[in-house]
């Protein structure tokens, strides 16, 4: 087991802890200090981690990453993936609501099942398939992603849709594909982006002009972006300190998902942003750096999977928060509040130490 990305996974845990009990506990616990509802996030989030802990260390120790190169594992994974996408949307039709994104309540979000399920599946397909050389194999491919992407996009998510094309773009691109059929697939797949981003939607054009301007309406759309940059603005070089924020008492909604990193800016500062920052570098280089040593080819398409997903999280959430993206609510692994997708980046990191124990001679 690679001790670095155990260590990185673990401090970014608690000071993702730190935002949610600063948001969720600290302003009422001396108000509602003996009302479970305030420690109920903060309790959750802990279980979920230990629970996700003790994954990681059966899926290192116990599980070898190579059964999930069986045919019957993989497509097993994909239709359970689809299935409960589908299930959310006849779960939204039969409620008449016009935006569902869980399975349960608001504990499990397939959309964080789809995406391991497609790594496993790139990785698995085009080392069954010899790098897709063939048009009828990437057609099948492309398939399988487009059909999760459009039934992320009817709950509506439409960034959720974006972010699975995106991943699953590269890890084609870096799966060998040759250029004459690669270049037509993007060129597909930047159309359902662009149809996405162009269909009728008024929350997608509400956020473009907020991005573009938010100070433009800042009582409305423009409004979290604002909050968000004053949040950086307000932390300064070393924070206000811990608990001390003023963004959480109502400022900025979402101070414990989406703008998590907002929130931690305003309490730890500049510096703090360092350490995040490197703490998130280190687990991602850790991650890409065993990518290049593993030597069985699923293994280190599985591996750079799970890192370019770490990546493109990290780059899209904090890209949203300072403005450089349009808002989209990609949650932060280990820093936001959200059982579904702590878990299974803990799963994550488990397949990742699982290949980097059996995959690297």
């Amino acid at each position: 087991m690679d001790r670095w990305i155990l260590y990185a996974v673990v401090l970014l845990f608690f000071m993702g802890q730190t935002a949610i009990v600063s948001s969720n506990t600290v302003p009422y616990i001396f108000e509602r200090y003996a009302d479970f509802s305030i420690y109920k996030k903060p309790l959750y989030q802990l279980f979920t981690f230990l629970a996700g802990l003790f994954i990681v260390n059966w899926l290192f120790s116990r599980l070898d990453y190579r059964v999930l190169k069986k045919k019957k594992v993989v497509y097993t994974l994909v239709l359970l993936s689809t299935a409960s996408l589908l299930a959310v949307l006849i779960k939204k039709f039969v409620a008449h609501k016009q935006v569902d994104r869980w399975l349960v309540g608001t504990s499990l979000q397939p959309l964080e099942f789809a995406k391991i399920t497609l790594i496993i599946f790139i990785a698995y397909y085009i080392v069954e398939k010899g790098s897709v050389r063939q048009w009828k194999y990437i057609f099948w491919a492309s398939f399988i992603v487009f059909l999760n992407a459009f039934l992320v996009s009817l709950q509506p998510d439409k960034g959720g849709a974006i972010f699975l094309l995106v991943l699953c773009g590269l890890m084609l691109y870096v799966g060998g594909i040759p250029k004459k059929v690669y270049l037509p697939i993007i060129g597909v797949f930047f159309l359902f982006i662009a149809y996405l981003l162009t269909s009728k939607s008024g929350y997608v054009a509400e956020r473009f002009s907020a991005w573009k301007d938010p100070f433009a309406d800042p009582e409305e759309s423009g409004y979290q972006i604002i909050q968000s940059l004053f949040g950086f603005a307000h932390g300064g070089m070393w924070g206000v300190g811990i608990g001390k924020g003023i963004q959480k008492m109502g400022a900025l909604p979402a101070a414990d998902t989406d703008y998590a990193v907002s929130l931690l800016a305003e309490e730890l500062g500049f510096v703090g942003m360092l350490v995040l920052f490197s703490l998130y570098l280190l687990l991602v280089g850790r991650l890409f750096y065993f990518t290049y040593r593993v030597k069985e080819p699923f293994g280190k398409l599985l591996l750079f999977g799970i890192a370019l997903n770490f990546a493109l999280s990290f780059l899209w959430n904090v890209g949203m928060a300072v403005n450089l993206l349009p808002p989209k609510g990609i949650a932060l692994p280990f820093i936001s509040y959200g059982t579904s997708n702590l878990l299974f980046s803990m799963i994550s990191i488990g397949l990742a130490q699982s290949v980097i124990r059996r995959g690297l001679f």
